[in-house]
């Protein structure tokens, strides 16, 4: 288990360690129907993921450049509605963000201003490359009742709304005689694509009234998405990866 994921998991944990032992205010005269839910926590990154490219320079000359891009945990929101159709049988959807800005190691060979065939090799990183996901999941839900909370294991489609700046060139420092160069910063390009993935995961929760209660969630979903443009060529990016958060239910 990776730190970014233990780092989420341990604390989900005594969260819904905590949900399971607040004693509820009232009993339900009835089942409800209806669930509202709302959640705040982080959402730990897919995966990093490598990307290669081109761009003209130096005349009829190609500069070449391959950025690695990391990953970092973000602050991640949700929220959504679910039906009950049968007694254990639920059906919801769910509206999840996160915005997040990792860094980008970058190796570029790029070509002499003056020499033909004698490319200068250049390393360096760029921060703050943002990367935006704005999810939909779309989850089949069976709950179990256990020791007084709500348990619900669900699954299903997500549709992933990525944004995702892309290294779309490289600028660097040279003097005469241009031999060598160094970094000194890049450009990017931001492209938005939309593709499909799954998701599954737990959601606890616990009444406070017969209306109201508090909750947890841990989820991991994934989707490999596919870029393809002109400043960028064709990537593709990770999307998903392990949530956890801890909100507010609202029944009826």
């Amino acid at each position: 288990m990776t730190r970014p994921i233990r780092q989420i998991f341990w604390p989900a944990a005594v969260l819904c360690t905590a949900i399971a032992g607040v004693t509820p205010a009232a009993a339900q005269s009835a089942p409800p129907r209806t669930e509202i839910s709302a959640n705040v926590g982080a959402l730990a990154g897919a995966s990093k993921f490598t990307e290669s490219g081109t761009f003209p320079s130096n005349g009829g000359e190609t500069a070449t450049v391959t950025a690695a891009y990391g990953v970092k945990t973000a602050v991640a929101f949700n929220a959504g509605a679910a039906v009950r159709i049968v007694p254990r049988l639920w059906v919801g959807v769910q509206y999840a963000m996160a915005d997040t800005k990792p860094s980008a190691a970058i190796t570029a060979a790029i070509p002499h201003p003056i020499l033909f065939n004698a490319p200068r090799s250049v390393e360096g990183s760029f921060d703050d490359v943002a990367h935006n996901e704005q999810n939909v999941h779309v989850d089949l839900m069976y709950a179990l009742p256990v020791a007084g909370v709500d348990l619900k294991i669900m699954g299903g489609p997500t549709v992933f709304t990525v944004k995702q700046d892309f290294i779309s060139g490289v600028t660097v420092n040279e003097t005469f005689p241009f031999d060598t160069a160094t970094f000194a910063g890049a450009t990017t390009t931001r492209v938005s694509k939309t593709g499909l993935g799954f998701n599954a995961g737990l959601d606890i929760s616990r009444p406070l009234s017969s209306r109201v209660g508090v909750g947890a969630l841990i989820r991991y979903s994934r989707g490999n998405i596919k870029f393809n443009d002109t400043g960028i060529g064709r990537q593709t990016v990770k999307a998903g990866g392990v949530e956890a958060g801890a909100g507010v239910r609202v029944r009826f």
